[in-house]
């Protein structure tokens, strides 16, 4: 497995990162979305899209930094139920 990650800037929440666990060579396994100024974090177990496009384009990010931030999501999301 290898994590990678996107951002783009979302108007009047700050920078959005988006990170994706990727098998083989763009294979998406898992995602999820972390906006830092607004304290949110999204997690998709099944991601809309199943095939990442550009992965060249993509920054890498430790396995440990998406471990974390998704288990945060999923307890997140526990919370909201």
């Amino acid at each position: 497995m290898k994590y990678l990650e996107t951002s783009q800037i979302i108007p009047s929440k700050g920078m959005s990162y988006t990170m994706y666990e990727i098998e083989g060579n763009d294979q998406i396994q898992r995602m999820l979305t972390y906006i830092p100024d607004t304290d949110e974090v999204h997690v998709y177990p099944k991601p809309p899209v199943k095939k990442l496009y550009k992965p060249e384009l993509c920054k890498s990010v430790e396995e440990v930094v998406f471990s974390e931030l998704w288990k945060l999501g999923e307890e997140r999301k526990k919370e909201q139920h």
